[in-house]
């Protein structure tokens, strides 16, 4: 009887990964085929493969080596920021009770709950001159992804115990050099998970650029798909190429990343 209800759980796995998958086959496949074939949206395969053409008309048309240049910048500045702040804040609310640290956490539920609005994050960065520059984006990165990978690092401090600390104390390390030469190296599976956590939210964000980068020369990689849309046609071949082309490094960044991601969120789960 438990084979066979593991047998049926994993055949209900498999049925619902292919169910999952069908989108990411349908952009696949279709990113292969011509115009007129990809407006259909269909499943089949193209009875004329389109691969060369498509990609290279993207790649050119949609300025992807701009682009690139421009969501990586974005990217890797903001990730660095993410991880090194969220990694000292979850340090200090986790291992202080004090005011200051019971302030923090509270103003970290309260970005946690709270809505954001595009009106009024607009008008002040408008006001402080931050609007279609590089430095208003990547604040706004941090600023949006600061309150939950905080708790996530303090689910994952939760598993370090503290006698380690009292220990490094004793041995003279300074407070400084007990972060980064003993805690930090002892984040690397969190640390790992946050870093693909914030690189996807930030290399796929669509919003953030449309408002606050709204310039042709500093487009991002999510917001290329705009060059294959027109008034009265689209160019789906071209879409779903492009597509492709700006979820590649997300997906190599996983495969790398993958074993370390559960871990990392799941250590922090039971207190030890």
């Amino acid at each position: 009887m438990r084979v066979l209800r593991k047998t049926l759980w994993e055949a209900l796995s498999v049925f619902i990964s292919c169910i999952i998958a069908i989108p990411i086959y349908l952009v696949v496949v279709n990113s292969f085929k011509t115009q007129a074939e990809a407006s259909d949206l269909g499943l089949s395969f193209p009875t004329k493969w389109n691969l060369w053409h498509n990609y290279s008309d993207v790649f050119v048309n949609a300025k992807i080596p701009q682009a690139l240049w421009n969501t990586t910048i974005l990217t890797v500045i903001s990730v660095f920021f993410i991880v090194i702040f969220c990694s000292l804040s979850a340090y200090f609310i986790q291992r202080r009770d004090n005011r200051v640290s019971r302030l923090l956490q509270t103003v970290i539920i309260a970005g946690l709950i709270l809505p954001s609005s595009i009106i009024t994050t607009y008008m002040l960065m408008f006001d402080l001159h931050l609007v279609r520059t590089y430095l208003g984006v990547i604040l706004l990165y941090i600023a949006g992804n600061y309150a939950f990978l905080t708790y996530v690092y303090i689910g994952f401090f939760h598993s370090i115990p503290r006698e380690l600390d009292e220990a490094a104390m004793i041995d003279g390390v300074s407070p400084y050099g007990l972060f980064w030469k003993i805690i930090f190296p002892l984040l690397k599976p969190v640390s790992a998970s946050v870093l693909i956590i914030a690189f996807m939210s930030v290399w796929n964000d669509f919003t953030t650029p449309f408002y606050f980068l709204n310039t042709a020369s500093r487009f991002t990689l999510s917001l290329t798909v705009y060059f294959f849309f027109g008034q009265h046609s689209s160019d789906w071949n071209l879409v779903f190429a492009d597509l492709v082309m700006v979820s590649m490094p997300v997906i190599l960044l996983y495969l790398f990343l993958q074993k370390y991601i559960v871990e990392g969120l799941t250590a922090g789960a039971v207190k030890s």
